[in-house]
């Protein structure tokens, strides 16, 4: 028992010490759990891999904690809870929240934000906040054109850009760049707007050639915004900035893609069986036959070939005998009943290209840089192709820190582009592949190439190296220099130097040697079956013959602005003040020789004694004087002020300068006080008015230089039996003449709703243009002589106006599936104000009041179906034959009077340029996969389709299918015609009808793409931060009412290298 008290002494000794040890440990717990976690991490860009530095990191339930990533992309962060979430912000990325999990590392790519209102926006001569832009500006970022991998930047922009039309009108390679307007046709003249590469106006080569690959931006400016460009910005101004390096260590993208390409559309021509009773109906059409025999005379040429109209002994004979007939439709013999598809001879199935782009950007606070180095090759269609189009193209763009006030940046960019052609165009091939006749052979059983469709041209052989070669290549090099001085007495004053010098040299080699085809000797083959060719020199020519030509181009830009832009308390002002002188300068010759000793020596010694020298040069000047005012109250109250006065040396001296001014306002209605409209994020309403030029007098194909003086040219007159070389005047100079001007109203509105998911731009604009740069050809007789002499004068007036509009859509989450669509049209219609025309022409066949361009047709109304429908006609076609015959083409009586004549002509509304054009978006992405997808379109134009047919040339399939025959007659289509020789298909009389009209509207899959993004862990260990592979294909499918050619093609004949399909496959890889 006396052991009792000490036992429970100690155990109650042993609770105490539990006790304390597990207060202690509980107490050290939560000093663990509440001791401060550091988070580690990198963060990049989604879009290219490459670190952001200066991204904000915070504590998502601790404002006080935060940092900010480093040069690196790297940040440290040191939060209270492992349980708690970060939140990642960075100008011009779409801020996120992710949670932490306990994690004590956390990698994050940040996404572009497309509709950030603090991106910034290239506009002319600066930038701005999308806040505070006050006109109908529209950009696309570099990223988004890559999506697209077309050869020529300009096709990669159809369908993205609202009023921007872009029109490819042709896939050659070389020569497949698009042609691009902004909101239509907006003048009589040259339309084309104003680019603007890196600050500098009108470089040499345009943008249809730079490498995609560069490009950061494009910017588009449509109204008043580009008065600030002057004298060329009448037409609108495009904006291009290629990419600058940024801060962070050196990344090495190399970009890699392989493409195929075929014709988007191949015209479908007839048969050899269909060609020959065409042409079989064509021979009782333009007979004695009576129109009442015709079906007996179709009966006696299927059956004898001939026919013998009663009561007569005249014989008409078919122009291809039944056996011949019959032959070509049993396939009887290769040799002598051929059934020729002449593009499925000309062409292969697929024809190859592929670029690479190797880059590298980087940079520290003092030194930035980019550079890349590109290599593109593009094959032709063709079998055995002399077409062929390679690239080459090399940059350098610099940015350095010299001291705090003192920054510059040097930009060198080097292309060469290399296109080598047959010697013969695309046009003349492609008009024989059209003429080409389905019962002749393209190439014989033997291999070898056969007979020529006209003067030795065959495109089988023509299309390839063995008639000789044309070299095209062209050089350009381009420096941009730029010196920016702030001043630190004087907060916001910015003066910048900036310096453009373009310097290109083009040259041509024209080497043409005489070819070879093969001829069958039909006799010897049908009467022992032994096929014998005979060779022959087709070509028009037997010597061989060379053509050189060098042209060498110098462009310089200096240019000189003063900026001021200072914030005082709620009022931000900027000012902008600047001068630019360019000049372009030009040296032309060349040289020709034939009766060379040798098809094998192709250099001009060793020609013979006709040759040829010619050369040509030019000097021109600009000079340019401008400013911007801009001011804004808390980002709520927009104004802005724009003026240009330029000089051209296209005006007389008097004439020379023109001033152009342009007023912007705008209200961000959100930043007031008292909006408070749930769902409404941001609500923008803007106008604009502003005055533009356009010094391109521009007509008869060519810019009208120097009209103001007397020039003349060279011409040969006999004189006393002599012809020697005399001096023609060129035109008609007009002393006093000026700017053609713009006036351009522009009001829209900006908005951004529902939690910034839903983004939209509404544009209404009108433009007016007077004092355009024409010639009086109406006014003046035709038997003065003096037509084409005309001078310029300011008295044209056009007016255009329409609308736009864009719409954005972002919807899926961050971490899952993630998608949004886009929308975008443009509308424009414009109408001829004054024109000078005929004096006493009916109203409704004036080109005033209708669209620039617009057709003067008459008006088809069916065909007539037989002699009783001839019978019942009651119009007077005495005017346009004296012979009606049924499946001849009726025409409306338009005036009433009862006669069909050129006063039943009248004027459309319609042209060959859309009215309305528009595009689709789609883009998603899940996990690692990336999804895009664009459609595009345009309505609201018309193309006439009329081929060389008949004894001449083949017919389209469409033509075989939809026309009068004898056995199935129509009173909607016509009688076919040969060589036009029917008063319906004439094109320049009664030719000029609505049947031939087709409508270009269409809906074309312009691309998609599909791209898998390795994870990071994977490609890691090979030293990669990003590889990314990817299919993709352009123009897969068009919808078009007719399919007979491209419907962006704008030839009638079909005599044009047709746009392309394209397939391509390829991979992006970040070291």
């Amino acid at each position: 028992m006396s052991n009792q008290p000490r036992i429970l002494e100690k155990r109650s000794r042993k609770r105490h010490f539990l006790t304390l040890f597990l207060f202690i440990f509980s107490l050290f717990s939560f000093t663990l759990l509440a001791q401060d976690v550091i988070v580690t991490g990198n963060i990049t860009s989604s879009v290219d891999g490459l670190p952001l530095p200066g991204v904000t990191v915070l504590d998502a339930n601790d404002g006080t904690s935060g940092a900010q990533s480093d040069f690196d992309g790297n940040y440290t962060i040191t939060v209270s809870d492992g349980n708690t979430s970060l939140r990642f912000s960075y100008i011009g990325f779409t801020s996120v929240t992710v949670p932490l999990n306990n994690q004590f590392t956390l990698n994050v790519a940040l996404e572009e934000d497309v509709a950030s209102l603090d991106e910034v926006v290239v506009v002319g001569y600066g930038t701005q906040k999308r806040a505070t832009v006050t006109g109908a500006v529209t950009a696309v970022q570099g990223t988004v054109l890559e999506q697209s991998p077309a050869i020529s930047i300009s096709n990669s922009l159809a369908g993205r850009l609202p009023g921007v039309v872009i029109i490819q009108t042709s896939g050659e390679p070389g020569n497949d760049e698009s042609t691009i307007t902004i909101r239509g046709t907006n003048t009589l003249g040259n339309s084309q707007p104003l680019i603007v590469i890196d600050g500098i106006p009108d470089r040499d080569g345009g943008i249809g050639r730079l490498n995609g690959a560069d490009v950061a931006n494009i910017s588009v400016l449509k109204d008043a915004s580009a008065a600030i460009y002057g004298a060329r910005a009448a037409n609108g101004a495009i904006i291009v900035t290629t990419k600058q390096g940024k801060i962070g260590k050196p990344t090495i993208t190399y970009d890699a893609d392989f493409g195929w390409n075929q014709p988007t559309v191949i015209p479908e021509l007839s048969n050899s069986v269909e060609y020959l009773n065409i042409r079989n109906e064509d021979a009782i059409f333009n007979s004695n036959i009576p129109s009442t025999q015709w079906g007996d005379a179709l009966a006696a040429f299927q059956s004898t070939g001939s026919y013998t109209i009663p009561g007569t002994t005249e014989t008409v004979n078919a122009n291809f005998s039944p056996e011949t007939v019959n032959g070509h439709a049993t396939n009887a013999d290769p040799w002598l009943y051929p059934n020729t598809d002449w593009f499925d001879a000309t062409f292969k199935e697929w024809a190859n290209q592929s670029r690479h782009n190797i880059s590298i950007s980087g940079g520290s606070e003092k030194i930035k840089y980019f550079s890349s180095i590109g290599y593109t090759d593009q094959d032709a269609i063709y079998k055995n192709s002399a077409n062929r189009f390679q690239q080459y193209n090399f940059r350098l763009n610099t940015d350095v820190e010299i001291t705090e006030h003192v920054n510059a940046k040097l930009g060198m960019a080097y292309r060469k582009e290399d296109r080598r052609f047959p010697t013969q165009g695309a046009g003349a091939i492609f008009r024989m592949l059209m003429r080409g006749k389905p019962q002749e052979a393209a190439i014989w059983p033997n291999g070898q190439p056969g007979p020529d469709i006209e003067n030795g041209q065959q495109p089988v052989v023509v299309t390839t190296n063995a008639t000789g070669y044309d070299s095209q290549p062209t050089d350009y090099l381009q420096f941009t220099g730029s010196v920016d001085i702030t001043n630190p007495w004087v907060e916001g004053l910015k003066l910048t130097l900036l310096a453009g010098v373009d310097q290109s040299q083009e040259r041509r080699k024209l080497w043409q040697t005489p070819w070879e085809l093969f001829f069958l000797d039909r006799d010897e083959y049908i009467a022992t079956g032994n096929p014998i060719t005979n060779g022959a020199i087709r070509s028009n020519f037997t010597d061989p013959r060379l053509l050189q030509f060098s042209g060498n181009r110098l462009n310089v830009n200096l240019t000189a602005l003063l900026n001021y832009d200072r914030t005082f308390g709620d009022h931000t002002l900027g000012v902008l003040a600047g001068v630019t002188r360019e000049s372009f300068q030009g040296q032309f010759q060349s040289s020709f020789r034939r009766d060379f000793i040798s098809d094998k020596v192709d250099q001009l010694f060793a020609g013979g004694a006709t040759q040829t020298v010619d050369g040509s040069a030019f000097n021109r000047a600009r000079l340019g004087y401008y400013g911007r005012v801009q001011y804004n109250y808390k980002e709520k109250y927009l104004a802005e002020f724009i003026w240009r006065y330029d000089g051209s040396y296209i005006f007389p001296g008097a004439d020379r300068f023109g001033f152009f001014p342009g007023v912007l306002a705008g209200w961000n209605i959100t930043n007031e006080d008292w909006f408070d409209v749930k769902g409404i994020d941001f609500l923008k309403l803007r106008a604009s008015y502003g005055q533009m030029g356009n010094d391109q007098v521009f007509f008869n194909n060519q810019l009208q230089e120097f009209a103001f003086l007397s020039t003349y040219g060279f011409n040969e007159y006999p004189i006393d039996g002599q012809v020697v070389t005399t001096l023609q005047e060129t035109v008609l100079a007009n002393p006093s003449f000026t700017w053609e001007r713009a006036n351009n109203l522009n009001v829209g509105l900006d908005g951004i709703i529902f939690d910034g998911n839903l983004s939209f731009t509404l544009e209404y604009f009108l433009n007016k243009r007077d004092q355009i740069l024409i010639q009086k050809t109406g006014s003046t007789p035709g038997s003065s002589g003096i037509a084409n002499l005309l001078p310029p004068v300011n008295a044209g007036e056009v007016e255009n106006k329409g609308f736009e509009f864009s719409l954005n859509y972002y919807g899926g989450s961050e971490d899952g599936f993630k998608w949004d669509v886009g929308v975008n049209g443009g509308y424009a219609k414009n109408e001829v104000i004054f024109l000078d025309e005929i004096p006493g022409a009916p109203e409704y066949q004036l080109q005033e009041g209708k669209p620039i361009g617009s057709y003067l047709v008459y008006e088809s109304d069916g065909a007539f179906l037989d002699e009783a429908d001839i019978a019942s006609n009651t119009l007077d076609y005495s005017g346009v034959t004296q012979n009606l015959k049924p499946g001849d083409m009726k025409f409306k009586d338009v005036n009433g009077d009862g006669a069909i004549d050129g006063d039943d002509r009248v004027r459309l509304e319609e042209n060959a340029v859309p009215k309305f054009t528009f595009g689709a978006t789609f883009n998603a992405s899940y996990k690692n996969f990336d999804f895009g997808m664009l459609l595009q379109g345009a309505a609201g134009s018309s193309v006439f389709i009329r081929t060389e047919s008949g004894d001449i040339g083949n017919y389209l399939k469409y033509s075989h299918d939809n026309r009068w025959s004898i056995n199935n007659p129509s009173s909607e289509h016509p009688r076919l015609a040969s060589r036009n020789n029917t008063y319906y298909s004439n094109p320049g009389e009664f030719g000029n009808n609505t049947y031939y009209l087709f409508n270009r509207d269409y809906l074309r899959v312009k691309n998609i793409q599909l791209a898998y993004n390795f994870k990071s862990d994977m490609i890691a260990p090979l030293g990669l931060s990003k590889l990314k592979v990817y299919v993709s294909g352009s123009n897969l499918f068009t919808f078009d009412k007719f399919g007979i050619f491209d419907p962006e093609a704008t030839n009638t004949a079909g005599t044009y290298y047709p746009q392309s399909r394209i397939i391509n496959t390829g991979f992006s890889l970040t070291f």
